[in-house]
């Protein structure tokens, strides 16, 4: 599968609403809504590959600045080597995770991208509740006022790790998870909380590849945790991942078209 996405738009949202909610087969509304997220903006998914370049053509010829891939080339969070313990040595950093220690040199970074993912767990209760029962107290003289009823109650959880995508110009990214890490390999830099740890982590990575890209528009996209991780009668358990990790990838790609090629 294609996807197209819009990484600037050349006009507002509400002039490009009509065109590409005719071209996409949308609403004006559908297509406005779409067009006021953070980007990028993903505007279409297309098992015809010809459809695709057919909107990417359009969009470039309005002025749109837009980037495609095939999904099928996006590396998913579960598959990317995601460290665990990590140090430092001269311009390389050194991590093991998975059972397999790896080294980054600085020199092959390009990107350093933020975001956050989003676990969403609903779970199901049920439990029987005894309750007074006025008609079946009239009914028997008042001899059995208590009746059982089954209530179910609905619990909602989310989740939210940050997380930072480190891509390479000759190998898969990295995923930094700030849940997953032991931050002991700050050394002296070390803070007291997770959320400071993993700010100076990021700003430590910065440091040792100046010229990578930092960007982390990807903290203002709201997405749904739309994956299914785990499904049973009482528990549903859903990530966000799966959609960072495309539109992670997408980034990227915008980055190297003006900086140099990205694998």
């Amino acid at each position: 599968m294609d996807v197209v996405a819009i990484v600037a738009l050349a006009r507002n949202a509400d002039d490009e609403a009509p065109v590409l909610a005719a071209e996409l087969w949308l609403t004006v509304y559908e297509a406005a809504l779409m067009l006021r997220a953070a980007p990028p903006i993903v505007v279409g998914r297309f098992d015809d590959r010809a459809r695709a370049l057919s909107l990417l053509a359009k969009l470039r010829a309005r002025g749109h600045d837009t980037v495609a891939c095939d999904v099928d080339a996006v590396v998913p969070s579960e598959r990317m080597f995601r460290p665990r313990t990590f140090r430092f040595e001269g311009g390389d950093l050194i991590a093991t995770g998975g059972g397999e220690e790896r080294r980054l040199p600085s020199a092959g970074i390009v990107a350093l991208v933020r975001a956050t993912h989003v676990t969403r767990t609903e779970e199901t209760a049920t439990k029987n509740v005894r309750q007074f029962s006025l008609g079946r107290a009239a009914m028997t003289g008042g001899l059995v006022p208590i009746k059982s009823a089954a209530v179910e109650s609905r619990r909602v959880v989310d989740e939210r790790e940050a997380v930072l995508y480190v891509f390479r110009a000759d190998a898969e990214a990295w995923l930094f998870g700030a849940s997953g890490l032991r931050y002991e390999g700050l050394g002296a830099e070390m803070r007291r909380s997770q959320a400071e740890n993993f700010e100076v982590l990021v700003r430590t990575l910065r440091d040792l590849a100046p010229i990578a890209t930092y960007d982390a528009r990807l903290l203002s996209v709201r997405s749904w945790p739309s994956t299914v991780l785990s499904a049973s009668a009482k528990q549903l358990t859903a990530s966000s991942s799966a959609t960072i990790d495309l539109l992670a990838h997408l980034v990227a790609m915008t980055i190297a078209k003006s900086a140099r090629p990205y694998r």
